[in-house]
């Protein structure tokens, strides 16, 4: 870390980077997950809301374990 990012830090607010604290290829298998979690909730409750509304409920889903 840089610097500014530490002194940023040590106040109590998030530094500036939009660098994720993952590597790519968690974050990948993550995403990939959630898909596969949101098409099973999309076809057990036979496609009719929004693909998002899937997303969102398998993403909150996911992240309970992940």
């Amino acid at each position: 870390m840089e610097i500014e990012e530490l002194e940023v830090m040590h106040k109590g607010k998030k530094p500036k980077t939009s660098r994720s604290p993952f590597p790519v290829a968690y974050e990948l298998e993550l995403k990939r997950i959630i898909e596969h979690a949101a098409y099973l909730r999309a076809e057990k409750d036979g496609f009719k809301r929004s693909p998002l509304d899937y997303w969102l409920a398998a993403e909150k889903e996911v992240h309970r374990y992940y």
